[in-house]
């Protein structure tokens, strides 16, 4: 890459870090800590014509030799990057209109999660962030627009309400820890989130004050849009839904053979498969779990487990003997199922990552305690491990970290539909293995998880684009994911205030229709591993921008 284009690259990427500092923090870039981004009117407008002069500057730059692939990748990422934010201010406007996608700037949890400095220092951060809550609040109270559409508003004002009860009761065992070494810190530190705390209550009753309105959607046009600005992708709508619907009849067929087979192999030959198969292979699978108290050491047994059979079987490379550290999920997290917490992707100080797992808790019945640990049966720990761990996020990050020396834009320009796709993608790709290709209960439960993801993926198209409502996103949630009503409702809430969440299922449709050209230009010379390898050397970059420089023909045809 011409250093010209380092240049520039490196001025656009400071100029985005110090508009939104904790992206820059997040990342590892420390300089960043106890910073809220500044959301006035005359920021964005500043910010907006930075943008505009960022992009002039790079179109009047010469072209990238044409043998330099990652030179001409890198260039056209971060054309990507700065029209894609310019698209979320001028187009989009989320600033405006989705106030939901604003908390996660106000948390302060990664100061207290990765020992990249003494907990004194970070608490500090962390007090200087929360100190200015209230100012951010403020400013976003002008910014948001005065009527809202009425699920993402309802949203909205349950992350800030639960923003406001992690700061004040997520923090207090961080807060508990540094008065044992700095009490004047920790007493700071607890005066602020408790003005912070204060404010994000204040800040959600306005929100919840606010006028609604029933329409949600941001309509095709901007769904067009966002799919090509965001992930490249030029495909029309109706053939992208096409397709979705296709591999969403396509997974229902196989759960029900992955069904008939764990429950009776002879009903498979006889072309029958009984009408409660489904339900009735859920329940069996689900019964088998691990006790509470085994949870934790089990799940890391089983990475072990899962890590084995990536190098037993030649699977992926492993730049990396580092292990992330299983442990309970911290409380204020305690939503999520189980999640992978790796390092920045800049990150030198602290690059130890964590696999948080969610135990029951204590004042728990004995039903509920069961039903937590039947959504945990063995079948699922493994798939939502190799989805997180192996060969998911976590060997993503690795290879970030430890593979090739990859330019600044590549770790900062990631996509939305190759990070979740990626992990998507290896649930799927490891039944294609010995690991478990003969294990039909492990297809079962990776199927549901397919399935999921693949009516995010229609009824984000549905409710953007065709006028579906939330009543029915969760209908058919229910039909096709076998879901109760209270999960599914909550997933197409989800999809009001993130159309994005389509592209677990596109990211996987897009990688694996990359795998098939990549081995038939490959030929004989083709391995699961080279690919997957190669695949992962770039970054994290739109797979249609991939395809470009993994294949001699990449083709208009990314799905």
């Amino acid at each position: 890459m011409s250093n010209s284009i380092e240049t520039l690259t490196d001025h656009a990427i400071r100029q985005y870090w110090d508009f939104l500092p904790t992206a820059g923090s997040r990342i590892g870039q420390h300089e960043y800590d106890g910073r809220l981004p500044d959301f006035s009117a005359g920021r964005i407008r500043r910010r907006v014509e930075e943008l505009h002069q960022s992009l002039a500057q790079l179109y009047a730059l010469p072209a990238e030799p044409n043998d330099d692939k990652m030179a001409d990748l890198s260039r056209r990422l971060l054309d990507m990057f700065l029209r894609r934010e310019l698209f979320n201010l001028e187009e989009l406007r989320t600033l405006y209109n989705n106030p939901q996608r604003q908390v996660g700037y106000l948390g302060v949890g990664g100061y207290v999660q990765r020992d990249y400095a003494p907990l004194p220092e970070r608490i500090r951060s962390a007090t200087a962030a929360l100190r200015q809550a209230p100012d951010f609040l403020a400013t976003l109270d002008a910014l948001t627009e005065p009527e809202l559409g009425e699920p993402i508003r309802d949203m909205a004002v349950e992350a800030y309400r639960g923003m406001a009860s992690f700061y004040r009761t997520g923090l207090a065992e961080a807060s508990a820890q540094c008065a044992a070494v700095a009490p004047d810190i920790a007493a700071d530190f607890d005066r602020a989130r408790e003005i912070a705390a204060a404010a994000v209550s204040g800040f959600a009753e306005r929100l919840q004050a606010r006028q609604v309105r029933p329409e949600f959607a941001i309509g095709a046009d901007l769904y067009r849009r966002m799919l090509a600005v965001s992930e490249g992708v030029n495909t029309p709508l109706a053939d992208i839904l096409s397709i979705g619907q296709a591999n969403l009849e396509a997974n229902l067929r196989r759960l029900d053979e992955a069904a008939a087979r764990l429950l009776s192999p002879r009903l498979l030959s006889q072309g029958t498969a009984p009408g409660k198969s489904v339900r009735e292979a859920v329940a069996q699978v689900s019964a088998n779990h691990p006790t509470a108290e085994a949870l934790i050491p089990e799940t890391r047994d089983l990475l072990e487990d899962i890590r084995q059979a990536l190098v037993d079987h030649d699977i992926i490379g492993l730049p990396s003997e580092e292990r992330c550290q299983v442990t309970e999920t911290p409380s204020y997290m305690r939503y999520a199922f189980a999640a992978m917490d790796s390092p920045g992707g800049l990150e030198q100080m602290a690059t130890e990552a964590f696999y948080y797992v969610t135990p029951v808790e204590p004042d728990w019945t004995p039903r509920q305690q069961e039903e937590w640990l039947s959504n945990f049966n063995y079948h699922t720990l493994k798939i939502v491990s190799i989805h997180e761990v192996y060969p998911g996020h976590y060997v993503h990050n690795l290879h970030n970290r430890h593979g090739r020396a990859l330019p600044l834009i590549n770790r900062v320009a990631t996509s939305y539909a190759f990070s979740e796709g990626w992990a998507h993608y290896a649930e799927e790709m490891m039944l294609e293995t010995e690991y478990g290709r003969h294990d039909p209960a492990l297809w079962l439960t990776q199927l549901l998880e397919a399935l999921v993801r693949n009516c995010r993926y229609l009824c984000s198209l549905g409710m953007h684009t065709q006028g579906m409502t939330v009543d029915e996103a969760t209908q058919f949630f229910q039909a096709h994911a076998y879901m109760e009503e209270h999960p599914a409702r909550r997933e197409a809430l989800r999809g009001t205030f993130d159309p994005g969440y389509l592209n677990y299922t596109l990211g996987k449709l897009m990688l694996l229709k990359l795998r098939r050209d990549w081995r038939r230009q490959e030929g004989s010379a083709y391995s699961r591993r080279q690919f997957h390898d190669a695949a992962l050397s770039w970054g994290a970059p739109p797979v249609p921008l991939l395809r470009g420089v993994m294949l001699r023909e990449p083709g208009d045809a990314i799905l």
